[in-house]
């Protein structure tokens, strides 16, 4: 079922040791605020900002709920937010069934809206539908539905910000061996929509595995998952977020956010690290969305009792 695909080369350290010696004047002289700006950079030791390759596992301030979006009475997770961070979409039991709800906010300081299931309309049905992961550009959706007949990831557009979601589409290149007894959900495509991170269950997993597949433009077909076998175990790892060019992910595994990081695309992950100061004991962490910038983590937990959604910031490096 599963067929190694040909990775994506990255530019080797040698390309930038010339910049290295002024980028680290400039960086150590910079704001906090500046040093975001210029995420871009990154140095042949590996000393970055926020957002890029980096040596270390990234460390986040004590989470807050955060209040507006949650629901005491229900369940609220798997948030996924637009690149500018002004809309987000998340899962929710508020309704009679596992629908996906929408907020948005007119700026980053200002607070989130009363979140509504109406401008999801098209996403949800008498199914579960959940799981949802956005694209940057807040245009393309993908998500899981509970469905008796096609259960799976669906994909649905809009042709703007503003514009409803279109009747969504059962993606099979994105549900492999369905036919067979495999199941696919969390689906998490990155931000160049080049890669997808999926969790698999099947007759070829230890339960809940993570697998990914690529393509070389996003105007065409995905192709073959392959396991991320590194970090798969006899438990469940699900919920991924994959992020600097395929080099970092976050994802579940258990009741735990894990962190891990591989030299290049085409290079095995090494073992994974807890995201300690996020994790806490006898409650279960999940669903991960890191912004763009790197510096907002936002995930779901049972800590307050019920599944509720949260946000960290990044400690600067």
């Amino acid at each position: 079922m599963f067929e190694q695909k040909s990775a994506r080369s990255t530019p080797s350290a040698g390309l930038l040791e010339g910049t290295c010696s002024a980028w680290r004047s400039r960086w150590l002289r910079a704001s906090w605020g500046l040093a975001l700006a210029l995420g871009g950079v990154a140095c042949a030791d590996q000393q970055v900002v926020i957002g890029v390759f980096t040596p270390e596992r990234p460390r986040f301030t004590p989470p807050q709920k955060v209040a507006t979006l949650n629901d005491d009475a229900a369940r609220d997770e798997d948030p996924t937010l637009t690149g500018d961070l002004l809309e987000i979409h998340f899962m929710s039991e508020r309704g009679t069934s596992q629908d996906i709800w929408i907020s948005r906010r007119a700026g980053l300081d200002s607070p989130w809206e009363t979140p509504t299931v109406d401008l999801a309309e098209n996403l949800n049905t008498e199914d579960d539908d959940d799981t949802p992961a956005i694209s940057n550009d807040g245009l393309r959706m993908w998500f899981f539905r509970g469905s008796a007949e096609r259960s799976g990831i669906w994909m649905s557009e809009r042709a703007s910000r503003d514009a409803p979601w279109g009747e969504p589409s059962y993606v099979d290149a994105l549900n492999p061996g369905h036919d067979d007894g495999t199941q696919a959900m969390n689906p998490h495509v990155d931000l160049p929509e080049l890669r997808v991170v999926v969790g698999l269950n099947g007759p070829d997993t230890q339960g809940w595995d993570l697998a990914i597949a690529s393509r070389e433009r996003p105007q065409d077909e995905w192709g073959e998952f392959v396991p991320l076998a590194e970090l798969n175990d006899a438990g469940d790892q699900l919920a991924p977020f994959l992020f600097d060019d395929g080099r970092q992910i976050l994802f579940r595994s258990g009741d735990d956010l894990y962190w891990a990081r591989r030299p290049g695309t085409n290079d095995a992950f090494e073992p994974p690290q807890p995201l300690e100061e996020v994790n806490v004991p006898d409650a279960r962490e999940n669903d991960p969305y890191l912004s763009p910038d790197g510096s907002i983590l936002f995930f779901s937990s049972e800590r307050s009792g019920g599944t509720d959604i949260y946000e960290a910031r990044r400690i600067a490096p």
